[in-house]
């Protein structure tokens, strides 16, 4: 008899059935613990429960970011109830939450190697968008960089513009990451970075922008670690080279003792980073979208 699938918003209660099957998601654990009372506070998303016989037996998370955009993370079944239609249950429902929120679009992220979860989203119609990868270096040096410096507020314009012919832009489906969770890159966001000293220019030998990296630091606040990463970029092989130098110095003035790369999953970026000493990737991060009628 197949067994009936109910999927509702969490509540307190449902604490130590969820963190009993996410304990080992990964060989460190899960990070869903840290974040269960935050999330179930949240006012624009939360998190979705499915649950057999009212025993939770599986998770989603959603949160409204922008005015049409939805992101959905941590999804996670019970080992014991995988393969029964639990993950497509609890995406449906958050997919209709986020219609009546007023979504257009709603994104996610899994790893080329999961091929479970890519099945369940062919299923519900998702489609891929954009690779990216996480490569990272403790060898944090003081660099000489020749072009790159902080970009400065009245440029956001010439920057904009320089991403409107981007091939990287494009290739990154216009997206941007801060931690694993991928929001789109607007100008307003440009903006924001360049006010905060966030935005990285690279420029030719005619002064123009010709690379650009934009740089976080919730890395550190979040997971209590000197760190910071890349958020998005943008640029050729030598442009890159010359930012990640210029961002490499930065690093070791502050102290920053590790540097998460999030980047495009673009050749001329990709081997720039690993000529700077960043590991590669061991999967590569697909983003997904499915837009909302």
């Amino acid at each position: 008899m197949k067994k009936r699938i109910f999927v509702r918003k969490a509540r307190s209660s449902d604490r130590e059935a969820v963190f009993s099957f996410c304990e080992k998601t990964w060989s460190w654990g899960d990070y869903v613990p840290k974040v269960w009372d935050k999330w179930l506070k949240q006012r624009n998303g939360g998190v979705f429960v499915a649950t057999i016989n009212g025993m939770p037996v599986g998770i989603s998370h959603l949160s409204v970011d922008k005015p049409g955009e939805v992101w959905l993370s941590a999804a996670r079944t019970d080992p014991k109830y995988r393969r029964i239609g639990v993950a497509t249950a609890i995406t449906r429902k958050c997919l209709e939450y986020a219609k009546k929120k007023g979504a257009k679009v709603a994104r996610l992220v899994t790893a080329s190697k999961n091929k479970a979860a890519q099945t369940v989203l062919k299923k519900l119609r998702f489609k891929p968008i954009a690779e990216f990868v996480e490569m990272v270096t403790e060898n944090i040096t003081a660099e000489i960089s020749k072009k790159s410096r902080l970009a400065e507020k009245d440029r956001t314009k010439e920057i904009w513009n320089y991403l409107q012919s981007s091939k990287t832009y494009h290739k990154a489906a216009g997206l941007y990451t801060v931690l694993y969770h991928w929001f789109s890159l607007q100008k307003e966001d440009l903006k924001r970075f360049v006010e905060e000293q966030k935005a990285i220019v690279h420029e030719n030998e005619k002064g123009e922008v010709n690379g650009l990296t934009l740089i976080d630091d919730t890395t550190a606040r979040q997971w209590h670690e000197d760190t910071m990463q890349t958020c998005y970029i943008d640029g050729d092989y030598n442009a890159v080279l010359d930012m990640i130098r210029f961002l490499k110095s930065r690093c070791y003035g502050l102290g920053v003792k590790k540097i998460y790369g999030f980047a495009c999953n673009h050749k001329p970026i990709t081997t720039a980073l690993e000529q700077l000493g960043f590991e590669p990737p061991d999967s590569v991060e697909i983003v997904y979208e499915k837009k909302l009628s």
